[in-house]
């Protein structure tokens, strides 16, 4: 695929996107086959042929419709064609999955999701209105962002031998907010319970936002939330972090340690929120291809990466078959939390 940027022609040979620069020498075939590139592929699949529609499973305004709307508005672009952002509520997300797993398979109603519909729905619910394997195929992970367990600034120190010595002489105070039974804010934070023998009593809420709303309050003493409705609140000295999930720092809050860093290294402290975009199951290959790579190019883009990082996300852009198997590793990796802390489906 052919890039112009800067005044500069790039060249990504590759899958994975690598980039080398051509020659002046070879510009002009450069350009030409460029030129030729997009006609030959719309020739081949006759994709995409109308408006495609772009479902997002939750309401509008939150960090997932936000990063949609910027793909959207790229992709389009890329393909030459408008996308319209749909936003269908209901159900922990799973009807405007759903809507998007009955669609005809021809690229033109796509799925831009969270962890949650694909993973966590599918182990909660005892009759889930779709196979998130069956029913759909994956595009590309586009972003990834940690979780973080916060504190409240009352706490003197947030290691974990100094928790449990405070939460033993404060009983009345042990408890942890998490934005919903089951999700991975839940997990994470009763398995981090667990594991140290803090004796908490998890508070769920109808989403991270009253739950840290309470936590600078000190109405709880602990929260799992996203690093991006944390950070001002943890620089300012209103809350303090104990770690992010996830296998490295975030750059957000460098100073912040890992949960493996500090002696947790279940795999659930490895996984953080990703972001993504499905097509219906059986959508053919060469639209699923051409999808992704235009999708790809669109989030490494440095002002949608910079964005994005804002937000604690990472630009990732996982190609479709890395994409299933981090979903079926996540699939196997929740279904044992759910299994080891007994929690009954819905």
């Amino acid at each position: 695929m052919l890039t112009i940027t800067g005044g500069h022609v790039w060249l990504c040979p590759s899958e994975e996107g690598d980039m080398m620069v051509i020659t002046r020498r070879s510009l002009a075939a450069g350009l030409a086959a460029s030129t030729v590139a997009a006609p030959l592929v719309r020739a081949q699949t006759g994709y995409p042929a109308r408006v495609i529609r772009l479902v997002v499973p939750y309401t509008a305004g939150g960090p997932l419709d936000s990063a949609a709307r910027v793909v959207a508005e790229g992709l389009g672009r890329r393909l030459g064609q408008s996308i319209v952002v749909e936003n269908k509520t209901g159900a922990s997300g799973m009807l405007g999955a759903a809507e998007v797993a009955k669609a005809d398979p021809d690229g033109h109603t796509l799925l831009f999701t969270v962890t949650d519909t694909q993973v966590n729905a599918m182990l909660l619910f005892k009759r889930p209105l779709y196979d998130s394997l069956k029913d759909f195929t994956p595009v590309t992970m586009a972003f990834r962002a940690p979780i973080i367990l916060a504190a409240s600034a009352e706490l003197t120190s947030t290691a974990p031998a100094d928790l449990v010595t405070h939460f033993k002489a404060n009983p009345a105070k042990a408890s942890y907010g998490h934005w919903g039974l089951g999700g991975l804010g839940h997990l994470l934070g009763e398995t981090f319970n667990r594991k140290l023998g803090l004796g908490l009593n998890a508070v769920p809420y109808r989403g991270e936002n009253p739950a840290v709303t309470d936590l600078v309050a000190r109405h709880i003493s602990l929260a799992t939330a996203s690093v991006a409705n944390t950070q001002q609140h943890i620089k300012g000295g209103a809350l303090k972090a104990v770690a992010v999930s996830g296998n490295a720092r975030t750059a957000l809050l460098p100073n912040v340690p890992t949960f493996a860093e500090i002696g947790l290294t279940d795999p659930i402290f490895g996984m953080g929120i990703w972001l993504g975009l499905l097509a219906p199951g059986r959508t053919p290959p060469a639209i699923v291809e051409r999808l992704a790579e235009e999708t790809r190019a669109v989030i490494t883009e440095p002002a949608v990466a910079s964005r994005m990082q804002s937000l604690a996300y990472t630009s990732d852009a996982l190609p479709p078959a890395e994409f299933r198997r981090r979903i079926e590793a996540e699939l196997e990796i929740v279904g044992k939390v759910y299994a080891d802390l007994a929690i009954e489906k819905q």
